[in-house]
């Protein structure tokens, strides 16, 4: 990205520019015209009328002669004032143009941002950047060269005007144009170092804001909301105090600036004149003159804004560039030849280490190669360091140092579009788009533009194109399809339906999703296509209920016949409200309904059993904790509505006081509302008796035979031929309540509703209207759990060669992430599937298995298999290199050269110690340095009187011991012992002192292991304090590593 704004504009505008300066500079003979007519109109045409004039050739009189001159004038301002909004026009189209460029750059490099970038800017900075920060350098952008050429021209013709006339007056109008051209810029340049300040200070103000919005429960729980105010206070404080100080210098810059403009007017008046009076300059050449400098103050004043917005301009595009160009930035690698079509292909990982930027190593040389199609399982319990490994293999983060290649080409080689397309990666936080989940789900097969038709294209369409490739923008269409069907073998979405109930299956969210599918409710005229098939099924199952015996457990809605099993609302309209502008809950309001109910006599005896139900109601779950279960069944009455009834039912109980006026009312329609939501077979049929039921099925013939206009778009009636908007799928399929609570029986219609789905091939539409629901922003309006199924799907839709799973089912149980793993793995034979988890049980289903420690990965041995080659080698093998590979590994002596390592094995030696003995004690000499290879050691300290030692550290392998006391040029201060039985390399202190030199920063290294050493966890089978190996006796002392004893 380049550094200097000019270079910017100049590469990408440079034509423009070009074209706008021949613009300007046509410009400049029309304005001096426009300058010296004003002089000939009163020195010839009023102050010396003749008889007679020419133009051209051409005599006229003198009134003649005065129009020609005026309207030439007028022409002439004319044509100036086009020029000028021709000019101002084409600036800002090219400043616009160049806006849109760069807002377009920044977003392509923010995509392009290595992923451990994101955790060091906020949301709110780089959003303020893009559509905030850049917004003014679109003015600056359109006049960056024109600006100053133009009014500078303007400048220049106005001053050779004015020296035309007469010299003295030339000097006179420049005179204190030095004066402003030192003092103004710099006091311009406070005001921009204090604009500078108020920016960086607004982007802290966006970022503690997006951290709020972020942390908004945490603010609330901990109740510190008056703290974050005074925060926002304090930032908005010094906001203010920057401004003011803005406004203070910028007035007193137009002030001075003002001052001096008005001063030159002044002596032209007194110089003038006394020309004029001399006899050495005419009235109308003093008038023009005056006419001229009131024409060049605005250019001068322009040229000076025009500095002050270069530098500010400048400033900005700086900070700007600075924020967007991080280092390890991703490059797009174009396709080439060489370039694959696929990644089934081995993946090799050579030495790769990766580091923060305070140089700790979470990966350290590691070297692995996975074959394709294999399964492989990589377990350590430093979350981060898995996450970074995850993230280097999917091109999410670089490696510090070291080489990723699949196949024959590196990771950073390939195209970030096939990776985009061959490779998926899953996390433990899913991130969804807003809109539906289907969207959700085909979000990684968006790789195929909508192609433009020239034939049928709109004129907005080739407008669009035209600015979208002059702005350096992209110019694909967003109104089309993107899903590249061909990626995946499909050719339309009816093709693709069969591969997404696969992945679907494969990820175990089928179930999950069928069983909320039957409980969605959705509008047939949003979905005709699902409704069209489930009214089929609808019939189908009705033929089947009564084929197989099963009419007794179903009350159909019909027509004619008061169904018990349905509430009374439902029974009164035969129908439901529409849920928008009618509810159950406010149906009485409707003067309609409650006309009808008056007329047919049901409202007295409504209002006298709904408060009877009320009543029951409020005394059954008033003090219950089971509230779920009164909102399954009673759905219609929410929190709000249940607080009324509360309210309504204690006025009732205190009957010592009147109820209020204003609250008869409220109450009466409240107990009408109670009386419709009754079901009678569940609440008690004395709730319907045979006269209520009667009044009922009037008001619904009444209604069925001629439904009132103002309850037609209100009301959606049961109709066996149409798909009902305000039934779940369940019910609609049904067409009725079941009328038994026998889970038998329920199952078995349950049963016969999946038969009749898969028979009329119709399951699968059940699944996509869950489907077609939205997840909310970010996905909240989903658990984590269907979340992270649905993130598993959206990687397996596409087909990828490569799946990295990242701790992606962390909240299902290990057994349930195996299966998921086992199907993906039967689903897509050839993908390469590596899974990363902070604990993986032994399993033969992986082809490998390894454990990530201290960053280094290290196999895990499946069913007596060998070791990986990092590990150490037994006896058997030569000296040379296991040792190198020993050190390699260790903390300390990693990253070294290969020719330092060799250097210091040519005086070292394998040493073996059993559990209990020393390899050395505190007050020994500092001889030499150990590298544990096999088993376990323990950092003690010897406490006085035969107490029991002082537990410090465990030390496991590949760690280094000694190298301590050996730096320190000090005896021993520590005392280590062995656990178990020990396999350990000694190296000679005296020649790794002799290499120090080389190996500046080894004691940074030593004291990195400390750390991490004091800080690790305890073995992995933890021994009680009184079952710990017990210490040798002063005689065995003997036995010390350091001595030579005890060797194998």
């Amino acid at each position: 990205m380049d550094r200097n704004i000019f270079q910017f504009i100049w590469k990408h505008s440079g034509r423009q520019q070009i074209l706008l300066a021949l613009l300007t500079i046509a410009s400049f003979p029309v304005l001096y015209a426009s300058l010296e007519l004003p002089k000939i109109i009163i020195n010839r045409a009023l102050s010396d009328p003749q008889p007679v004039r020419e133009i051209l050739g051409v005599a006229m009189g003198p009134v003649t002669y005065l129009l020609v001159l005026c309207f030439t004038f007028l022409a002439l301002v004319l044509a100036n004032g086009a020029f000028k909004m021709r000019i101002n026009t084409f600036k800002g189209v090219v400043g616009e143009r160049q806006v849109r460029r760069l807002r377009f750059m920044l977003l392509d490099r923010m995509l392009r941002f290595p992923l451990p970038h994101f955790s060091k800017v906020s949301q709110g900075e780089l959003i303020s950047t893009v559509t905030s920060e850049t917004e003014p350098l679109a003015g600056f952008i359109g006049d960056s060269f024109a600006q100053p050429l133009y009014q500078g021209g303007t400048m220049l013709t106005i001053l050779l005007f004015l020296f035309i006339q007469q010299p003295t007056i030339g000097l006179v109008s420049i005179a204190l144009i030095p004066v402003q051209a030192y003092i103004i810029p710099k006091l311009q340049i406070k005001v921009k170092m204090l604009g500078k300040e108020r920016v960086r200070k607004v982007r802290q103000l966006s970022e503690r804001i997006g951290e709020s919005v972020e942390n908004v429960r945490e603010i609330r729980v901990n109740g510190t909301i008056r703290y974050v105010l005074a925060q926002f206070s304090q930032y908005l404080g010094s906001i203010y105090w920057i401004r003011l100080e803005i406004y203070k210098r910028k007035y007193f810059v137009k002030f001075l600036n003002n001052f001096i403009n008005q001063i030159t007017p002044f002596f032209l008046f007194s110089i003038g004149g006394y020309l004029v009076l001399q006899g050495d300059l005419t009235i109308g050449a003093l008038v023009a003159a005056l006419s001229a400098f009131k024409d060049l103050t605005a250019p001068w004043k322009e040229l000076l804004d025009y500095y002050q917005n270069m530098i500010d301009a400048q400033i900005k595009y700086e900070q700007i560039a600075d924020q967007f160009s991080p280092p390890f930035l991703f490059e797009w690698a174009p396709s080439t030849p060489a370039t694959p079509t696929d990644l089934k292909a081995p993946i090799r990982l050579e030495a790769v280490t990766w580091a923060n930027e305070y140089g700790d190593r979470m990966l350290q040389r590691l070297s692995l190669e996975v074959p394709p199609g294999a399964l492989v399982g990589i377990a350590g319990t430093n979350a981060l360091a898995l996450r970074r490994l995850a993230e280097v293999l999917v091109r999410l983060s670089p490696p510090t140092s070291g080489r990723i290649a699949i196949g024959n080409q590196t990771l950073d080689q390939l195209p970030l579009d096939l990776l985009g397309r061959r490779m998926a990666y899953a996390s433990p936080e899913p991130r969804m788009f807003t809109g539906s989940m289907m969207q959700n789900i085909t979000y990684g097969l968006r790789h195929r533009p909508p192609p433009d038709d020239p034939e049928t294209m709109s004129p907005a369409r080739r407008r669009e194109i035209v600015e979208a490739e002059a702005s350096g923008n992209s110019a694909d269409s967003m109104e089309g399809i993107w899903t590249d069907f061909a990626m995946i073998g499909a050719t339309d979405w009816n093709s693709l339906r069969p591969w997404f109930m696969q992945c679907l299956a494969a990820t175990g969210g089928e179930n999950a999703v069928y069983q909320r599918g039957l409980r969605e409710v959705f509008d047939p005229d949003d979905y005709p296509f699902v409704a069209e098939p489930l009214l089929r099924v609808r019939h189908w199952l009705r033929d089947a209920i009564t084929e197989r015996g099963m009419d007794t457990l179903l009350a159909r809605f019909e027509r004619d016949r008061f169904n018990p099993y349905g509430s009374l609302a439902e029974n009164l309209l035969f129908g439901l409200p529409d849920g928008k502008r009618l509810t159950v809950a406010r149906m009485v309001c409707d003067p309609t309904i409650r006309a009808l109910m008056e007329t047919h006599g049901l409202w007295d005896s409504a209002v006298r059993i709904g408060r009877r139900f009320a009543m029951r109601v409020v005394g059954v779950y008033r003090d219950s904790a089971d509230g779920d279960v009164m909102i399954m069944r009673y759905p219609h009455i929410d929190d709000a509505l249940f607080e009324e009834l509360v309210e309504a039912v204690t006025r009732l109980k205190r009957r010592s006081e009147r109820p209020q006026r204003r609250h008869q009312e409220a109450d009466t329609l409240l107990f009408a509302t109670m009386f419709l939501m009754i079901v009678p077979k569940r609440d008690g049929m004395d709730f319907a008796p045979p006269p209520e039921r009667e009044a009922i099925m009037a008001i619904r013939r009444r209604l069925l035979d001629d439904m009132p206009q103002e309850l037609r778009d209100k009301v959606a009636v049961f109709d066996p031929e149409l798909y009902h908007p305000r039934l779940n799928v369940m019910d609609n399929l049904l067409f009725g309540r079941i009328t038994t609570e026998d889970p038998r029986a329920i199952t078995q219609l349950r049963a016969l509703v999946d038969e009749a789905l898969e028979r009329n091939d119709a399951r699968a539409f059940v699944l996509i209207l869950v489907v077609l629901g939205e997840v909310g922003i970010g996905g909240s309006l989903l658990p984590i759990s269907v979340r992270q199924r649905i993130q598993l799907t959206r990687g397996l839709m596409k087909k990828p060669d490569i799946f990295v799973i990242y701790q992606a089912l962390n909240s299902y149980d290990p057994d349930e992430r195996m299966r998921i793993f086992l199907r993906m793995k039967e689903l897509l034979p050839e993908m390469t599937l590596i899974v990363l988890e902070e604990r993986i049980a032994d399993n033969p289903a992986f082809d490998a298995l390894y454990d990530l420690e201290d960053g280094r990965l290290v196999r895990r041995g499946q069913n007596g298999g060998d070791q990986q080659e990092d590990t150490m080698p037994g006896d058997g093998e030569g000296t040379d290199e296991p040792a190198l590979r020993l050190l390699s590994r260790s903390p300390v002596f990693s990253d070294l050269p290969e020719t330092v390592l060799r250097r210091m094995l040519t005086v070292s030696e394998w040493r073996t110690v059993s559990a209990g003995d020393f390899i050395f004690r505190s007050g020994e000499p500092s001889e030499f340095v150990f590298v544990l290879a096999e088993g376990e050691a323990e950092m003690v300290r010897l406490m006085p009187d035969n107490q029991p030692p002082l537990h410090i550290a465990y030390i496991k392998p590949p760690e280094v011991m000694g190298e301590v006391e050996l730096l320190a040029g000090v005896r021993r201060f520590s005392t280590i012992r062995a656990r178990t039985d020990l396999r350990l390399l000694r190296l000679d202190g005296a020649a790794m002192l002799r290499l120090l030199p080389s190996v500046p920063d080894l004691p940074m290294r030593v004291i990195q292991q400390i750390g991490k050493r004091l800080t690790s966890e305890g073995p992995a089978g933890s021994v009680p304090s009184d079952a710990q190996v017990p210490l040798p006796p002063r005689e065995r002392e003997g036995t010390h590593a350091e001595h030579g004893k005890g060797e194998g």
